[in-house]
């Protein structure tokens, strides 16, 4: 039997992903659980339980507002996450650590993941690695009326190379907005399949450049076939922005 502890932590950080092979533990490879259970290890001294998150970032991926819960005993809050941040790199910032209902699972308690892709208009030194560069001119009205297609529980088998034998998800928002020289996609969903929103965009960039229409599109999304959706876009442009739990797990100290 593993080890018992009396209480469940819950941590809120943002990273940028760039420098990591994403988020979980691989053997030689850096990554932000990795790094993460490392500087804890450090500061309490002691083997620790594993540091679950809400979701499995790919490598190059960042995340805006990311939630990963532990079990461990009574420690110092403060204490805590001032010694968490003095360890942890420039590009990982934990903004809170509380403790939670034991109940809690940072992954499977979530309702839903939103993720932005930001891809910048204009080439721009400032955003190498943090947003994709495409300078080609976009029917951005297309491109919306493509995204409101993707709302609804449907399958996605056309849009991930997952191996999974559930492939639908309930898309509960999608949308394009323009903000100066940056083109931002915003996508809600109860569950994203594996390169999911990379696969989404690259497919409406193909509508927006009136490589496809919306009759293809359709087309494609009912195919079931990753062979006939758009290229993966660079994970450059992706961030998780946002995970909504249920109300019963207060995210505050307790």
């Amino acid at each position: 039997m593993g080890i018992s502890y009396a209480y469940k932590y819950i941590m809120h950080l943002s990273y940028l992903g760039t420098n990591f092979s994403g988020w979980q533990i691989q053997d030689n490879a850096k990554t932000i659980q990795g790094v993460l259970m490392e500087a804890l290890k450090c500061i309490v001294n002691k083997d620790i339980p594993l540091i679950v998150g809400a979701g499995r970032t790919d490598s190059g991926v960042h995340a805006i507002n990311f939630y990963a819960h532990f079990e461990w005993d009574e420690i110092n809050i403060e204490q805590l996450k001032y010694k968490m941040n003095r360890f942890l790199p420039i590009d990982i910032v934990l903004h809170s650590i509380n403790r939670i209902d034991i109940d809690f699972h940072a992954r499977y308690s979530a309702k839903s993941r939103k993720y932005e892709y930001w891809l910048s208009t204009v080439k721009d030194p400032f955003l190498i690695n943090r947003a994709y560069f495409f300078e080609k001119t976009l029917n951005l009205e297309l491109m919306n009326l493509g995204a409101k297609m993707f709302i609804g529980k449907k399958d996605f088998s056309a849009f991930s190379k997952s191996k999974s034998l559930n492939n639908v998800c309930s898309i509960k928002s999608a949308y394009w907005v323009k903000s100066k020289n940056m083109l931002i996609f915003s996508i809600e969903s109860d569950r994203f399949l594996y390169n999911m929103v990379r696969c989404i965009v690259g497919t409406l960039i193909n509508l927006g450049l009136e490589k496809i229409n919306l009759d293809q599109l359709s087309n494609i999304m009912l195919s079931s076939s990753r062979s006939h959706a758009g290229y993966s876009v660079p994970a450059c442009g992706l961030y998780l922005v946002d995970i909504k739990y249920p109300k019963v797990f207060s995210l505050e100290s307790i």
